[in-house]
Formats: C-alpha cells, structure tokens, sequence
C-alpha cells in the first residue's frame, strides 16, 4: 500500500513512461491532440506529475488517457473497470473494505480501533521495566518475548500516527470533531454564475495563469473543468505542503476566468491543517520516500507482534499448565 503508485507504473510500463523532453507542449496544445486522437473525447480535467518520465493523466468522461507531455502523444486509456481490476487498486479495496464493501469498512474500523488500544496499553505495560536489547544467547522464548518488546517501543509512535489518523479518515465525527478546533468555520465559497449556453470553456493554459497569479509560489497540480453548473478547479501546491497532491485551491468562473476564491494552505487553521495531513500521515508520504519505507517498517513490526504475541501467549499458557500439574 505505501508503494501503491509505484507498482501501479512498474506493472504497466506501457502507459506510465514517456522519454524526458527539453521542453512540455502547451496544455491547450496537448488536450486537442488528446481529443483528435480518442474519438468522441472531451478532456474535462488533468493531472500533472512531477517525474520527467512519467505521464499525465487526462479525464475523458469515463475514460482516463495517459499522456505524454512533451508530444501529447496518447500512451493508452482506461476504463472504470480496467482501473479496478488493477493489481495496486485491489490491494487498496482489500485495505479499505477487505473486498466486502460496507461490512468490511466496519471490520476494518473495529480492527483500527483495537490496533490503537493494544499499542498504546503496549506502551504502558512496557514503561515500568523498559525492556530495550535482546539477549542472543538466551533461549528462544526469551528472544521471542525480547523482540515483542523492543520492536513494540521502536514503532509504537509511527503506529499510533497511523492507527489514529485511519480512524480520522474512517469517522467523519472524529474528522469534524478535529476541525471545530478552529475558531470560525470555512468560508463559504462563491458559486458558478449562469452564463450563455453557447460559451467557450475557458482554456487550460488561460486557468493555469490566472491560478498562478491568485497563489504565487503555488505549483499547478491538477485542473479540474467540472460540469456547466460548477467553477474550474486548480489543484495547486506549495513547496512546503505535506501532501503529495497538494491542498491550496483556486476556483475560476469557467466563463470569464475571473478568481471566485482561494483556499491557501498557508492560512489554513489548525483543525483544517491537521485535516489535510490526515491521509500522508496514515500512508507515509508526509515526507516523501523516506517516510514511506519507515511506515512500510512500522506496519511490518505490527504484523510481528502478532506472532511473538502469539508465541508469548502460548509459552505462558503451558507454563500455567505445567504450575497447576505441579500443584495437583
């Protein structure tokens, strides 16, 4: 799961690279090659990439075009179902739900909810002796119940992180509960004012310069055209947003191109911040690869304790029973 994305492009080569260019095509440019080269396509929104050698993402109604942005080149398309049948999107439903909808969402919360209580009962019972070495000559019970303890204490943070920000993302009261944190609600944002029905939309490469002038120092990440009776939305980022996508907003009338609001994450409250970090913190992306490969440890360790919990459960459960044969 931490290396969804990267699975997902080493599996289908095909659609995911493209050969670094000195210079991307312009968006207008490459959305009408797009749509001459998938009949009957309208792109109604992108996705942009940071890697030299990946490919875009354009939305074509149901479909979803891999783009090359250097030639617009089409590297292949997706339906609804293709995406789906993906080995990455499979292992996420199996996390989210466990392949059994609604029902395995609730399984999953329950088990969120029992992981944070046995890492922070963990914590407790492990503070009074504050067991941190293993003994390598000691037998193997001793090891086992060694390794329960260090590996226990070395990631009981990053699993708490993890543990409660899933429980954020699961329960919309805990998530709300968070951002009445802050003093005044959002503001509200200014709807798409009616315009003629035969109006050009407003074009990318026009959406992507009024964006950037609304958000200075913001980076574009994705550009949304939306239906007739809702604003264009750029996805924009700051260097210093946690999030890989990007969390500050611009909102265009689709007409006119006039700036109907900004939501920065620099002025961003505190439930809000917390709010939008709920999702990198759970996945690891907070700070980019290397923090992926630590939850990836961390998660690992988790799935440890359950075998050393286990055998140490055991090992005291025949000792209790060779005590009561003693006694008898």
């Amino acid at each position: 799961m931490v290396f969804e994305g990267a699975i997902d492009r080493a599996l289908n080569p095909a659609l995911w690279r493209v050969s670094p260019g000195t210079r991307p095509l312009p968006l207008d440019t490459r959305v009408a090659r797009v749509e001459a080269s998938v009949p009957g396509g309208h792109v109604a929104s992108l996705s942009m990439t940071t890697a030299a050698d990946q490919a875009w993402t354009m939305g074509l109604g149901p479909l979803t075009a891999f783009v090359d942005p250097y030639t617009g080149r089409v590297n292949g398309t997706r339906t609804p179902a293709q995406a789906q049948a993906t080995l990455a999107r499979r292992l996420h439903v199996f996390h989210v739900e466990l392949v059994a909808g609604s029902i395995g969402r609730s399984v999953v919360a329950i088990a969120t909810v029992v992981a944070l209580f046995l890492v922070t009962t963990g914590i407790i019972l492990w503070w009074p002796d504050k067991l941190i070495r293993i003994r390598p000559g000691a037998s193997w019970k001793r090891i086992n119940f060694d390794l329960h303890h260090v590996l226990g204490i070395v990631a009981s943070l990053i699993l708490i992180v993890i543990t409660s920000s899933a429980l954020l993302i699961h329960y919309d009261a805990l998530a709300n509960l968070v951002k009445s944190i802050d003093a005044a609600p959002a503001p509200r944002l200014e709807s798409q004012p009616p315009g003629p029905a035969d109006a050009p939309r407003l074009s990318f490469d026009s959406a992507v310069a009024v964006a950037r002038r609304a958000l200075a120092g913001a980076t574009v990440r994705s550009i949304s055209m939306g239906g007739a009776k809702n604003p264009v939305t750029v996805g924009m980022r700051f260097s210093d947003d946690r999030t890989p996508g990007g969390r500050s907003r611009v909102f265009l009338n689709r007409y006119t191109g006039d700036v109907l609001g900004v939501v920065s994450t620099h002025d961003a409250p505190l439930g809000v911040r917390i709010d939008n970090l709920k999702r990198s913190l759970h996945t690891g992306d907070v700070l980019g690869k290397p923090t992926e490969f630590v939850w990836m440890l961390a998660s690992l360790v988790m799935a440890a304790q359950v075998v050393t919990g286990v055998l140490m459960w055991w090992n005291a459960r025949r000792g209790r029973r060779r005590v009561q044969a003693r006694g008898a």
